[in-house]
């Protein structure tokens, strides 16, 4: 698929061999590629869910062939959510005749739902938030917000302009990020009303525009976006009627969650079917 703007963007399409359900677009986390989602899209197929999955610009299989370093690439946090995101949603609607889909949105897939144009935003049927909220860091729970004065403080500002762009991967921070976006989010993350607070003139107006109703979902033992945190960014969309669902591990029959355990094989049995039953 291709953004507004002509970058080409990877995509995978899950096709049910059973059409019964809406479409779903999963969307991904900062710093983790589609293949990621890729057991959990299969299982939704598998129940007749069409199910499409993306990479951002820069990400995964949307980086070009060859490019190792993400240094120089143009694109910060609005640049995926006004951009990538849009995209996404526009092909997976005209590839369906034109219908809303349904949204599952992995943390900052989230926030791009939240940070988009009205446009977009009026084709999303439902949106399901897993593990999505305001990344303000004193909202963090330990170890997180142990580290987030080394990572937002310290190796963010120093490393981003020193190399270009932010070396998570090895340093085992997030992962790595285009310098631009790299420099938004951190900013966002040291406002205490992180994007919304920073940044107001420039995402108000999606906040408020955004009117789908939110399925969310928060779990216990997330350290990085704990129940404070969803419900910071359910409150920054006034007109999106939410309902939260707050899961310790034990609700479900695992012995941990954490931030992307929803996604891993041990959530098939008791939390994917909760999250199926949310898209509907």
């Amino acid at each position: 698929m291709t953004a507004r703007d002509g970058t080409a963007l990877q995509a995978r399409l899950f096709e049910p061999v059973d059409l019964t359900h809406s479409p779903v677009l999963l969307a991904g986390g900062l710093g983790i590629p589609q293949r990621f989602y890729a057991p959990f899209a299969t299982w939704l197929a598998a129940r007749g869910y069409r199910v499409m999955t993306f990479d951002l610009r820069g990400m995964g299989l949307s980086r070009p062939p060859g490019v190792r370093s993400l240094r120089g690439l143009d694109a910060d946090m609005l640049t995926w959510a006004r951009q990538d995101f849009s995209a996404a949603v526009q092909a997976l609607s005209d590839h369906s005749g034109g219908q809303r889909i349904a949204l599952l949105g992995h943390s900052l897939g989230m926030h791009h739902a939240a940070m988009t144009g009205a446009d977009t935003q009026a084709r999303l049927r439902v949106a399901v938030s897993v593990a999505a909220g305001s990344g303000y860091w004193r909202d963090w729970a330990a170890p997180s917000r142990r580290l987030a004065p080394l990572m937002l403080h310290l190796a963010g500002p120093l490393l981003t302009p020193l190399l270009g762009y932010f070396p998570g991967r090895r340093l085992a921070m997030v992962g790595d990020l285009p310098g631009p976006a790299a420099r938004q989010w951190m900013r966002w993350c040291r406002h205490p009303e992180f994007a919304w607070g920073a940044e107001p003139e420039l995402l108000g107006d999606s906040l408020r525009s955004a009117r789908f109703p939110i399925q969310a979902f928060s779990f216990t033992d997330d350290d990085a976006m704990t129940e404070a945190c969803t419900r910071k960014l359910l409150a920054a969309m006034p007109h999106a009627p939410a309902v939260v669902h707050i899961l310790s591990p034990g609700d479900v029959g695992m012995q941990n969650i954490g931030h992307v355990g929803a996604f891993r094989q041990a959530a098939e049995t008791l939390l994917w079917p909760r999250m199926a039953l949310a898209l509907d």
